[in-house]
């Protein structure tokens, strides 16, 4: 009966706030936003208590010069950045090493020019949805790139922990920076995931987020956890990739799972300068994930898998009215990871990317069964390790070298490392 009450209560009180809301005049209305470089100090105050991934990669495209190329992906891109910090015998900071001069230079290798501006937008998690957000709220500020690499796997698709796509950290921070309303359906296609979006982004109340503070907890949010939720948010962040047991008890064991948890995406929530670092040369090990993703892949055709290949549709599209030339980039994965779904699913799977990509003239390319990746080249069944993630740049400069349309896009941009603002390796 108590949480009957508290839901009544909560519901009249809720709806009476609205009718006031409603009658106030619409100047009171936020206006949008827009990001810029200003949106991005490095104050004393982020560098202590730390911002989330999708505020540090918005920061990192927006401070710099607009690059050749950007690689798009989700948490399988670790091993480019496990790659980089050996390659330059430097640490890798998540928060602000967001370029790829393991790419940079095989391409120039490649390609026998000078070595151009590789970006890595790629966040733990993240799903086709979430880059069409990302791109549409940064490259309408910065311009899109001239090339863009996007990196695929079956779990960008149909990943069974995940909610909706709104449901996303990325979704949900760069969708107030463009206009999203026309994928509102498409995003928050399930019943309580639309009516938290609705309470929360179109009816009246959202007029009071402006003047809250960081740290305030909105009448939204408190409706929702007493009256709908009871008292725990249906949208939660998503799950890191998987849970890493104790390697060892040796001196490097901690390193060791550093690196994991690196590659693997395993950072949530506010990440601070210093915190997600890679070193270089650390131990290599393999951890058995597959009773994860036996999990993520239990329901191999969610309501998911088509709303992504929707937005894939979308995204290439948009990209392609951007004046970006795309490759498609089927990520390598173990036969271990393969298994677990099946051939049948990849033939059907690989056909239906690739009508998707023809249709918006986007080059596809698979490299999910290529051979020279090996089981020594993955920390676990699906992410790359440093020796993987370089053979995947040389990969990815050959597949640029050797088809005409990819290359066109590259020469038809000016300008190299020599001469443009990259930050330093």
């Amino acid at each position: 009966m108590l949480n009957l009450s508290r839901f009544v209560a909560a519901s009249v009180c809720f709806a009476v706030l609205n009718g006031v809301i409603a009658a106030l005049p619409a100047g009171q209305k936020q206006t949008a936003n827009i990001l810029t470089d200003e949106n991005f100090e490095l104050t004393d105050k982020v560098k202590q208590e730390g911002k989330p991934s999708s505020w540090w990669l918005a920061r990192a495209y927006l401070t710099g010069a607009r690059p050749d190329v950007a690689v798009l992906g989700s948490s399988q891109i670790g091993g480019l950045q496990a790659a980089d910090a050996n390659l330059t015998g430097r640490s890798i900071d998540f928060v602000d090493n967001h370029h790829c001069p393991t790419i940079e230079r095989a391409l120039a290798k490649t390609r026998r020019e000078p070595e151009r501006y590789v970006f890595l937008s790629a966040l733990p998690g993240a799903m086709i949805s979430d880059h069409f957000a990302i791109a549409k709220a940064l490259y309408k500020t910065k311009g899109a790139p001239p090339l863009v690499v996007l990196t695929i796997s079956p779990r960008d698709f149909i990943d069974n922990s995940l909610p909706c796509a709104g449901a996303t950290e990325p979704y949900r921070y760069f969708s107030k920076f463009s206009d999203m309303s026309a994928y509102v359906n498409r995003a928050f296609n399930r019943p309580w995931s639309r009516l938290e979006y609705f309470a929360g982004q179109e009816i009246p109340t959202r007029r009071l987020e402006a003047p809250l503070k960081d740290g305030t907890r909105s009448f939204v949010e408190t409706f929702l956890a007493c009256g709908i939720a009871g008292g725990e948010s249906k949208i939660a962040a998503q799950p890191s990739d998987t849970k890493l047991t104790a390697a060892s008890d040796s001196a490097n064991a901690k390193l060791v799972a550093d690196q994991v948890k690196f590659v693997m995406g395993g950072y949530e929530g506010n990440i601070k300068p210093g915190q997600a670092v890679l070193t270089p040369n650390l131990p290599k090990l393999f951890v058995d994930n597959s009773r994860d993703y036996k999990r993520r892949y239990k329901n191999t055709h969610p309501d998911t898998y088509d709303v992504q290949f929707d937005y894939l549709s979308d995204f290439l599209s948009y990209l392609k009215g951007e004046g970006s030339t795309v490759l498609v980039l089927g990520m390598p994965l173990t036969p271990e990871n393969r298994a677990i779904l099946g051939e049948k699913f990849f033939a059907a799977y690989g056909k239906k990317v690739a009508e998707v990509c023809n249709q918006n003239k986007a080059v596809y390319v698979s490299l999910v069964e290529a051979p020279q990746f090996g089981r020594g080249d993955f920390c676990d069944t699906v992410h790359l390790n440093a020796d993987g993630g370089g053979k995947l740049a040389s990969a990815i400069a050959s597949i640029i070298a050797a088809n005409e349309p990819l290359t066109a896009a590259l020469d038809a941009h000016t300008g190299s490392l020599a001469t443009r603002n990259k930050p330093t390796p």
